[in-house]
């Protein structure tokens, strides 16, 4: 190896043993996606120049908690005392991170009734209820909940009092819909760029599909693993392995989603962790000598009603919601792609590399493991 070759490889394993730890940071600081609630409901007595609305938010108590301490004993119980208590600090939070407009002209908060507490999948809810007074109808929403402190969460948008479609908006700022762009296309759209959103910043899924993938490039022979000689080969395995996890999510997706199973989403995210732990566990101790696609498939009907937490709850008929779930899972398929086209490419250009050997699949499973045993305990406890 020549001395400039020497160089390149010396800086190129750096760059990506830098790039791996800074992902599992990342990951070890991840946990489920949250969702929150805004619906809107226009005040038809009022005036053009004196529009109002009354709005109804829920928070997760648990993403609540991030912002706020409802928690002031410590004893990892909050109580509907210790949440009223702090009332003044939940309204200047709502006030302030969630902004209301129509050409730069913000609506003001009139007053909030008590808050109240309501249960959504197994997890508590902060519900406040408030209106709204305008100079004019809205048309811009500011949502800077969470802002900073958790990419995964999203605001689930209802307006009741008109034809615009129920929108799933992530934190910053969204043009709000409108009679213009109502109908199933604008549907469509949201939902499927939801889908891919909710792939891409899923690192559980994410990461589950990483420890899949990475042994695609080789095969064991007598205990022992020797990359693949011909590329095809791996990219028919991946091919597979994509189209198993595939098949399998969406059966449990459609029917979560439509409402025809369902399982407590504490339940599901706790064992969407341990199915991470065993699948990196089995590429560095193989205890089930079966192909990866047949991991992806019993695996995946798990991860798909991890996906349906996005729709469970949304109030759809069931003509929208089936094509808020085409849609979505669509969306899913695209961001899994776009996945596997990053890391496929790589894992099949150093699958001869000590490198990628130790580095990124014995290394990268350990890690694995470790980051999903932190997630499980985390989610279930």
């Amino acid at each position: 190896m020549s001395v400039l070759s020497r160089l390149i490889w010396s800086h190129t394993y750096r760059y990506l043993t830098l790039l791996l730890l800074m992902v599992t940071c990342t990951l070890v600081q991840a946990h489920e996606a949250s969702t929150a609630y805004l619906n809107l409901t226009k005040d038809d007595s009022t005036s053009a120049a004196d529009t109002r609305y009354k709005a109804e938010y829920e928070l997760s108590l648990r993403d609540l908690a991030l912002l706020v301490d409802i928690d002031p004993n410590k004893d990892s119980e909050v109580s509907w005392a210790e949440v009223k208590s702090q009332t003044p600090l939940i309204e200047q939070l709502i006030t302030s991170k969630i902004t209301l407009e129509n050409a730069n002209q913000a609506c003001n908060v009139a007053n909030f009734a008590p808050l109240a507490i309501n249960t959504r999948g197994g997890f508590n809810y902060l519900y406040a209820n408030f209106a709204l007074q305008c100079e004019q109808p809205i048309d811009n929403l500011d949502y800077q909940i969470l802002a900073g402190i958790d990419a995964n969460h999203r605001l689930i948008l209802m307006q009741s009092d008109s034809d615009a479609p129920l929108q799933v908006l992530a934190v910053g700022q969204s043009p709000l819909g409108s009679e213009a762009d109502s109908g199933w296309m604008a549907m469509a759209t949201n939902f499927l760029k939801s889908g891919v959103h909710h792939l891409l910043i899923g690192l559980d899924h994410l990461l589950f599909l990483f420890v899949l993938l990475i042994p695609a490039v080789y095969i064991r022979k007598q205990k022992q693993l020797v990359a693949v000689a011909n590329p095809k080969a791996a990219l028919l395995e991946v091919f597979w392995i994509a189209t198993s996890f595939t098949l399998a999510h969406s059966i449990t997706l459609s029917l979560a989603a439509l409402q025809i199973f369902s399982i407590p989403a504490r339940f599901i995210e706790s064992v969407i962790a341990l199915s991470i732990a065993f699948a990196a566990l089995n590429n560095l101790m193989p205890m089930l000598r079966v192909r990866a696609v047949y991991l992806a498939f019993f695996f995946g009907l798990i991860h798909g009603f991890g996906f349906a937490n996005v729709l469970v709850d949304l109030p759809l008929d069931t003509g929208s919601r089936v094509l808020a779930l085409l849609s979505f899972n669509i969306g899913i398929e695209l961001g899994q792609l776009a996945f596997i086209a990053v890391v496929f490419p790589i894992a099949l250009l150093l699958r001869h590399t000590t490198f990628y050997k130790w580095g990124i699949f014995y290394i990268g499973s350990l890690i694995g493991i470790l980051v999903a045993l932190w997630w499980f305990f985390e989610r279930a406890f």
